[in-house]
């Protein structure tokens, strides 16, 4: 009974990790809103940092709003999927991903960061979305791009 247990778990971890490859695929090509269509509509989301990016907030509609602002600040943006770690089971899975970002900004300039995300789904949906970006990265390309402060 534990091997079959195990071997299950093993199997629902392995198609986690090739949906969530395939999300970010997704999002690599553009689609930013991949990501939003996943969540629950009573999602947390925690972006750790300074606005205009840094947010913390709950619900899918200012979720959207998020990405859609995100595209705004840095337009172009590529996310790109390094790894991910899945654990648990459908209705409390963790899902760690390392990213990497890259983009051109307004002014020519290179973008290029990496972060972690740590998200928790329940039945396949989003509930929590916790993402770590190098802000202060992110704040000198944002102060270039702004000529002010981020």
């Amino acid at each position: 009974m534990r091997f079959a247990s195990h071997w299950r778990c093993i199997v629902y971890h392995a198609v986690v990790r090739a949906k969530v490859r395939r999300l970010w695929e997704r999002v690599g090509a553009g689609d930013h809103l991949a990501a939003v269509r996943l969540a629950a509509p009573d999602v947390r989301f925690k972006f750790v940092g300074e606005p205009p990016l840094g947010a913390e907030f709950t619900g899918r509609d200012r979720l959207e709003q998020w990405f859609r602002g995100m595209q705004e600040v840095l337009p172009g943006l590529r996310i790109t999927l390094v790894d991910v770690v899945v654990r648990g089971w459908p209705w409390r899975t963790t899902v760690v991903t390392r990213l990497t970002m890259a983009g051109t900004l307004a002014d020519g300039g290179e973008y290029r960061n990496e972060g972690v995300q740590w998200v928790t789904l329940k039945w396949g949906r989003m509930v929590d979305d916790y993402v770590l970006e190098d802000t202060a990265r992110l704040a000198e390309a944002l102060r270039g791009r702004t000529g002010s402060p981020a």
